[in-house]
């Protein structure tokens, strides 16, 4: 909202997985469980839209390519939705050693 009134030009990207994953993830290591780290099916291009923002989904290399064009050509804020999987996070965090991870 405050992006849209102030007239920002501004993209932000957002990795969407349907959770805080970074959160998820560390918790599953730590506590072999994650508890309030699912957020569920968000559509963040109609959220955009909501607030007077343009929202673009991008679903491959391609579509974000055109989506950052668009994006950076657009006066006014953009959020660019781009759906990910970040399962293999959890394998990557099985490498940081403990000290490192916490």
């Amino acid at each position: 909202e405050t992006a849209v009134r102030k007239k920002l030009n501004i993209v932000h990207l957002i990795w969407n997985d349907g959770h805080y994953n970074m959160v998820e993830f560390q918790e599953k290591m730590k506590y072999q469980r994650a508890s309030g780290v699912d957020f569920g099916p968000v559509d963040f291009v109609k959220y955009a839209e909501a607030f007077g923002a343009k929202g673009i989904r991008a679903t491959s290399v391609e579509e974000l390519e055109k989506a950052l064009e668009e994006g950076f050509a657009t006066e006014g804020p953009v959020i660019i939705d781009i759906p990910i999987d970040y399962r293999d996070n959890e394998k990557l965090g099985e490498t940081i050693l403990p000290d490192q991870f916490y």
